[in-house]
């Protein structure tokens, strides 16, 4: 694996875990060779999800499941779901614990296994800012790819 992570919609109600094979990236960037950072770094390019997988259990399917019945409780069917009061801060709560967990996964060593794999959180989609994104991040790659990340999201790398 070059890259593993997670992802989720713009309600984060939808959490999918990413895994990025060497071959696949490396026919990415033998097609569009401009785009080997994005071909890198985004989970949307990525070409192994665990969701739905055949023969693999999700152990993500709880997590979605507490999900969805949290964003039902801060949603009011008459208000657009995008505007509900507390959405806002529903979807802010999924991110930072997914950050938070995966910092500590990192902490424990669980993506050992992978030692030269990339490691990503990104909310896909969602109107969330690329310094946010960057701080989630910030733990879970060493400086190098810490910065190559920030450089993805085009963002000051100081």
């Amino acid at each position: 694996m070059v890259g593993v992570g997670i992802a989720t919609d713009a309600d984060a109600t939808s959490i999918v875990a990413f895994a990025h094979s060497r071959r696949h990236l490396d026919d990415l960037i033998a097609e569009d060779p401009e785009f080997a950072i994005d071909a890198k770094w985004h989970l949307g390019e990525w070409d192994l999800d665990i969701l739905g997988a055949e023969g693999v259990d999700d152990p993500l399917e709880p997590i979605r499941a507490e999900a969805e019945r949290a964003k039902r409780r801060c949603s009011v069917s008459s208000v657009d779901p995008g505007t509900a009061p507390g959405l806002r801060e529903f979807r802010r709560t999924v991110w930072d614990s997914i950050a938070q967990a995966l910092t500590a996964s990192v902490a424990a060593g669980f993506f050992e296994q992978w030692p030269n794999a990339v490691r990503v959180f990104l909310p896909l989609d969602a109107d969330v800012s690329e310094v946010d994104i960057a701080r989630w991040n910030a733990a879970l790659n060493d400086q190098a790819g810490t910065a190559e990340f920030r450089g993805f999201l085009q963002i000051d790398t100081v």
